[in-house]
């Protein structure tokens, strides 16, 4: 992958240039090397600031360069946000036209239309994230996605015959998922994580469902669960056996997959046929083995419901939903956390129960058996600096079951990482023909 931006906001104009010359000197290397295409994030708030009024310089200037070095290109719409704090260079918050567009379209207010916590601030308002535009809103909130779509291929028509494939941002860090661990709130890693449906169309939205999809259990007839019920009700595995919470769970993860097709269908309308349509999945691989929350992790994502533990089922049951209706032919589901290892018990406590190993066998295994291509990630850059995460790494590739391999920043596999330079390399000479 390409860096998040190649300009920081320096501040001469001399520094800005020599990122660009770095990148193209990576670029080189990584041609020489059997790299065959890089991914480019293609940030939403920066080409349209204002709405309607698009900005397309900097990616010209970008895909020109890869394409000068003969690699092919991977966009990646990244309709979420990136914000690492204020002292950071580089921002790429969702344009502020787009919460105002879609609040005095939908009449909600800008809050509601973010994914809201079950944890609340101090003046007991639910907290809330900017990341991404909550699925809640999706009626309003697909219009925008499509229409950007459109301008994308109308204005870089002439480049198509370069994309290998366009990803499609589906959430936070562009991923299939809630912000239930983003640090907005408490769920931070590797702790449980925190649901995020506590907004008015997301309560509007789960009494709807229960009306249609469990008249007989009167729940649409009760209020909306408390943080402080929630709360307690998920210290331990009671929760796998409590009608309501498997409710709320089979909705929080329907919703989500809904969405995930929702956003697919549109970006298989809106790019040629002959493009593939990648889409991407985090690895929540902790608290699988918690012997009191057994894989609670990834339900407060919404990856998985309470209705299966095993996570081949359960991965397939979600991805069935994603992709219903869709030609799988031109589908490529991304994963993360190859380059990971299962926790020891000696550490379990400590690692949240983490078993990344487990959970690629899953993942991998569930989408072979639904026919869906499935390319892997490394989750952690610095792992890329330890010889164990690549012979994880080529571990998972002997498998079998991945298309192929994307490497989280261009700059760890560069002379600039020797150990990534010369694994990599080894990489291209026993995989590379897969």
């Amino acid at each position: 992958m390409a860096p998040l931006h190649i300009m920081h906001y320096h501040n001469s104009k001399i520094e800005e240039e020599n990122d660009w010359i770095l990148f193209e000197t990576h670029l080189e290397e990584a041609k020489r090397m059997g790299v065959d295409a890089i991914s480019v994030d293609v940030w939403w708030g920066l080409v349209e600031e204002q709405n309607n009024q698009f900005d397309w310089s900097y990616y010209i200037r970008v895909f020109d360069m890869i394409i000068s070095k003969d690699l092919d290109i991977i966009p990646i719409m990244s309709f979420h946000s990136f914000d690492p704090g204020k002292n950071a260079g580089f921002r790429a918050p969702i344009p502020d036209w787009v919460w105002e567009l879609i609040s005095k379209e939908s009449g909600f207010k800008i809050r509601d239309l973010k994914y809201n916590s079950e944890d609340v601030s101090k003046n007991g308002s639910h907290k809330f994230s900017d990341e991404y535009v909550s699925l809640w809103a999706d009626k309003w909130a697909f219009i925008q996605y499509q229409e950007f779509l459109n301008e994308f291929v109308n204005r870089f028509d002439n480049y198509l015959k370069y994309f290998q494939e366009i990803n499609i941002s589906l959430g936070p860090t562009g991923e299939l998922r809630y912000p239930s661990y983003n640090g907005h709130d408490g769920g931070r890693h590797p702790n449980r994580g925190r649901l995020q449906c506590f907004s008015i169309p997301a309560q509007e939205h789960y009494f709807s469902w229960l009306q249609n999809s469990k008249p007989e259990n009167n729940l649409f007839e009760r209020e909306f669960i408390k943080s402080s019920d929630l709360k307690y009700k998920l210290k331990s595995e009671d929760y796998l056996n409590d009608p309501d919470i498997e409710s709320l769970f089979e909705w929080y993860n329907s919703a989500l997959m809904e969405h995930g097709n929702g956003m697919l269908k549109i970006a298989l309308n809106e790019i040629p046929e002959s493009i593939p349509i990648g889409f991407k999945i985090p690895g929540i691989h902790w608290k699988i083995k918690d012997p009191k929350m057994p894989r609670i992790s990834e339900m407060t994502c919404g990856l998985i419901n309470s209705e299966s533990l095993n996570g081949q089922i359960a991965y397939s049951n979600s991805l069935k939903k994603v992709i219903k209706d869709l030609p799988l032919e031109r589908l490529i589901l991304h994963f993360t956390c190859i380059d990971q290892t299962n926790s020891l018990p000696s550490n379990d406590l400590d690692e949240g129960y983490s078993r990344p190993e487990n959970l690629v066998m899953e993942v991998s295994s569930a989408a072979s058996e639904l026919g869906l291509k499935i390319k892997g990630e490394n989750s952690l850059t610095n792992n890329l600096y330890k010889k164990s995460a690549w012979l994880k790494i080529k571990e998972v590739l002997s498998y079998k079951k991945l298309s192929g391999v994307t490497i989280m920043r261009l700059q760890d596999i560069t002379k600039h990482n020797s150990l990534g330079n010369e694994q990599y390399k080894e990489l291209i000479k026993n995989f590379g023909h897969n």
